[in-house]
């Protein structure tokens, strides 16, 4: 199951016009790269759920369901945002997720996208005979800033939940559960961290599958940017270091010219003399003469006027917002 309904309010006008994981990253919808790597680790059977401009991710998993034919995606709309916990619980009851004869059952975040192996998750899962396994980070870094963190015993059993920077392990929001621990599940408004895991931590069933693999969430702009950023630096993506197909003109001299296509948006524009840096440009952009682009993003369809400094920012309707 893979949640993509929330109307993504952190992002700020970034998701005004579309559904947070319809985002590109790197030069590809995230949910188009997040929907690869599920396939490619063999899963066969996926539901979304949909609230949040939900026209922006169904032609994403219609493109997926040609270009994946083993991949079958079943679309669970919300007519009322339910909730990651609420979201779970219709998913499960209208399409049947954890039975008995399906095996574990994968949840993730649409805004992440991990990068470890899922069949190695899956074997120490198996192993553990527990209820549930979480992806988790044993040095978390800035990612997992503000997140509470999973405290663990022998065995890596999950015993708790320590306050955000406090210790423990970080949690990456990827679960395996079994059939057996969705008897924990209330289905209410909230989240399944708050929901799921506290049956599961006082029945001793939870463990913390350890990863250094990469992970990368794009909850805030700043999260945003500094994740794109992270992901060419480590070449942990596929599709990367090519010009994706209809990337911006690049009009500049000096080191513009090579600028990471990836981080250009289609149809975007950089004139000459312009400085960009350590910035994200989404589609249609256009980036004046002699303006100066630093360690900011910049909304879709907008116009930095010639000459003007922007810099840690969130650049949109003509007004650039501090990251």
């Amino acid at each position: 199951m893979v949640f993509a309904a929330g109307r993504g309010e952190r992002m700020g006008p970034l998701t005004g016009d579309r559904a947070k994981p319809a985002l590109p990253f790197c030069g590809v919808p995230l949910l188009t790269r997040l929907l690869r790597w599920l396939a490619g680790a063999g899963v066969g059977d996926v539901v979304v759920n949909l609230h949040h401009h939900p026209e922006t991710l169904e032609p994403l998993l219609v493109s997926a369901e040609r270009t994946m034919p083993r991949l079958t995606i079943a679309r669970s709309p919300e007519r009322e945002l339910l909730g990651t916990s609420g979201g779970l619980s219709r998913a499960v009851a209208r399409f049947g997720l954890g039975s008995e004869t399906g095996g574990p059952l994968l949840v993730l975040n649409g805004d992440t996208l991990p990068t470890f192996d899922l069949r190695v998750m899956a074997s120490f899962h198996e192993a553990a005979g527990g209820e549930a396994t979480l992806l988790s980070d044993p040095e978390p870094g800035p990612e997992f800033s503000g997140e509470r963190r999973l405290e663990t015993g022998e065995g890596g059993v999950i015993t708790g939940l320590s306050g955000p920077g406090g210790p423990g392990l970080g949690f990456a929001g990827v679960w395996l559960l079994e059939p057996a621990a969705l008897r924990h599940l209330h289905g209410g408004p909230g989240g399944l961290s708050r929901d799921l895991l506290p049956g599961l931590i006082a029945a001793g069933t939870a463990r913390a599958f350890p990863s250094r693999a990469p992970w990368f969430e794009i909850g805030t702009p700043r999260r945003y940017l500094e994740a794109s950023w992270r992901a060419l630096e480590e070449g942990a993506l596929p599709e990367t270091r090519a010009r994706p197909a209809g990337a911006g003109e690049v009009r500049s001299g000096g080191d513009a010219a090579a600028y990471p296509p990836e981080l250009i948006g289609e149809g975007t524009v950089v004139e000459r003399e312009a400085c960009v840096e350590g910035s994200l440009l989404l589609e249609n952009v256009h980036i004046g003469a002699r303006a100066i682009v630093r360690d900011s993003i910049v909304a879709a369809s907008e116009t930095v006027p010639a000459g003007v400094r922007i810099e840690a920012a969130l650049f949109a309707g003509g007004v650039a917002t501090p990251l």
